[in-house]
């Protein structure tokens, strides 16, 4: 069975706040898999290794634009 996160369960399972994972899907970085009601986003396990991706290109000093342009050659 398939595991779902939310944006505070992303932010616990990668060590970083919910903000911090809130600005990657404001940025485009990171998108939800479904929704729940109004607000409450769903993520699942591709996310949250994406998210691991992401802060570990930001440790290497890569910013917004070229982390984009990193994970779109991937896909």
């Amino acid at each position: 069975m398939e595991r779902f996160y939310s944006i505070k369960d992303l932010a616990i399972e990668s060590g970083v706040s919910y903000h911090t994972v809130y600005h990657y899907i404001r940025k485009g970085l990171l998108s939800e898999v479904g929704v729940i009601g109004e607000d409450q986003r769903l993520f699942d396990m591709e996310c949250l290794d994406r998210l691991r991706e992401i802060l570990t290109l930001r440790e290497a000093g890569k910013g917004i634009s070229e982390i984009k342009e990193i994970l779109a050659e991937r896909v």
